[in-house]
């Protein structure tokens, strides 16, 4: 249920905040940076339990970069005229670089703890927690390379066909996003944790949701693009 409201409170910053966000978007990234300092300050110092528990939703358990990212992908699934995808798009990069930095945050505090376990006691760790490990550095990969291509100068610097290359493999990423998630809450909603079953299965369907309508969207986009082919040939018979 956490998940889930702060899904919605991303979608209603996103929202309200998506001017700013375009004009402006190197406050928001310092402000991303400053909660993942605040939060680093309250893993090795302390901070009053209150802000801390919202430290933890934030940035520790990434439902807040998640939600990001659920927003970009989400993008691509509505018409290219339609009013979501016409406030969206302006602002699609700079919703990835503020979900990468706070998620880098939440990466290098994991991995900390699992580099930790491999050097005290390897063979503690499960399957599924070693599963988990090699989706995470796969996802730690793909999220500098992703949010470092998502910053304006690297991408005019680019070549076109690279850069789209490159930004296709957020399918993978929005994929093991899930699976990841999957891996690490899966034994507590085995054990009758209700908000791990009820992230688990949110988080199901808005990810199993995404890639239908992904693929209903590919469709559509390439009939329209093929009867906008069939018209300008019709017209250039006629002339």
């Amino acid at each position: 249920m956490t998940f889930l409201l702060i899904l919605l409170l991303t979608c209603l910053w996103v929202a309200i905040a998506s001017r700013s966000i375009r004009s402006m978007p190197w406050l928001w990234y310092g402000i991303a940076i400053a909660i993942d300092v605040l939060y680093a300050y309250g893993v090795i110092w302390t901070l009053p339990t209150p802000m801390l528990q919202l430290l933890s939703a934030i940035v520790q358990r990434g439902m807040v970069a998640t939600s990001l990212f659920i927003i970009v992908m989400y993008c691509g699934v509505f018409s290219e005229d339609s009013g979501i995808r016409r406030t969206l798009s302006p602002i699609r990069a700079e919703l990835s670089i503020i979900a990468c930095i706070l998620a880098l945050a939440h990466c290098l505090n994991y991995l900390n703890s699992y580099l930790g376990v491999l050097t005290n006691n390897f063979a503690v760790i499960n399957d599924n927690q070693l599963a988990s490990l090699l989706i995470a550095v796969v996802l730690f990969v793909l999220l500098i390379v992703l949010g470092v291509t998502s910053v304006r100068a690297v991408k005019r610097a680019m070549k076109a066909s690279t850069w789209k290359y490159v930004q296709k493999s957020a399918y993978v990423f929005f994929a093991l996003i899930y699976f990841h998630e999957l891996l690490i809450l899966y034994p507590s909603a085995a054990k009758g944790s209700g908000d791990a079953l009820t992230t688990l299965t949110v988080s199901g369907i808005i990810f199993g949701f995404y890639f239908v309508l992904r693929f209903v969207r590919y469709r559509q986009d390439k009939k329209a693009g093929q009867s906008t082919y069939e018209i300008i040939e019709l017209q250039g018979e006629e002339i």
